[in-house]
């Protein structure tokens, strides 16, 4: 899996780019890099349309759990997910519902890209502290 991302401190936004298949290591691995770069704040495009989610349910939970431990330390951005099949999808719903009190994440068809831009751009910052 491949997943490179470019930070645009000034407009606080994150382009990320994910081909291949994606693991639990390669989600944990890109938090802790944009944790890094202090951009969890910033409005996040992932452009997922090249890549397929491998995630168990109980790595589904695992990545909830650090989300939230990091939704402790601060601010999230809401993060706007492209992807093309249909596991990805539905493993990036059952993420938005799950995180729906910690952070914003939607996924988006590759059609609906667009759609998915201005979501983001209006999406609000949500408040990390004191996530349960």
């Amino acid at each position: 899996m491949s997943m490179t991302f470019e930070v645009d401190h000034e407009r606080k936004q994150l382009k990320v780019t994910a081909s291949g298949p994606v693991s639990l290591d390669d989600i944990t691995t890109h938090l802790r890099e944009e944790e890094d770069a202090h951009a969890l704040g910033y409005r996040e495009l992932i452009d997922a349309g090249a890549a397929t989610a491998t995630l168990s349910s109980a790595e589904v939970r695992s990545v909830v759990a650090t989300l939230r431990d990091l939704g402790r330390k601060g601010d999230f951005g809401p993060t706007a997910i492209i992807v093309s099949d249909d596991v990805t999808y539905g493993i990036c719903r059952m993420l938005e519902f799950m995180l729906d009190d910690v952070c914003d994440v939607r996924p988006y068809r590759v059609s609906e890209r667009a759609e998915a831009e201005q979501w983001l751009a209006a999406a609000p910052i949500r408040g990390g502290q004191g996530a349960p």
